[in-house]
């Protein structure tokens, strides 16, 4: 094996590790999606989350998915 060959080898392997670290990410994002609640209070949308074993939180949409996957909750 030359070295063009290992360094084809070497780029293949990091774009499939790149895209199955991705695909997970997605997948995690997906889940905490599914966990968001909505209210209205005061004519306002408000989202929300109570995981099951957490405490209840309201934020924004971004900052509940983020504070979903950072605790383990998707």
């Amino acid at each position: 094996m030359n070295i063009d060959q290992q360094i084809d080898a070497r780029v293949s392997r990091r774009f499939k590790q790149e895209e199955r670290f991705l695909r997970q990410i997605e997948r995690r994002e997906n889940q905490a999606e599914q966990m968001i609640g909505e209210l209205c209070r005061d004519g306002r949308t408000v989202f929300y989350v109570w995981p099951v074993t957490g405490k209840y939180k309201e934020g924004s949409r971004v900052d509940l998915v983020a504070y979903l996957i950072r605790n383990g909750f998707a």
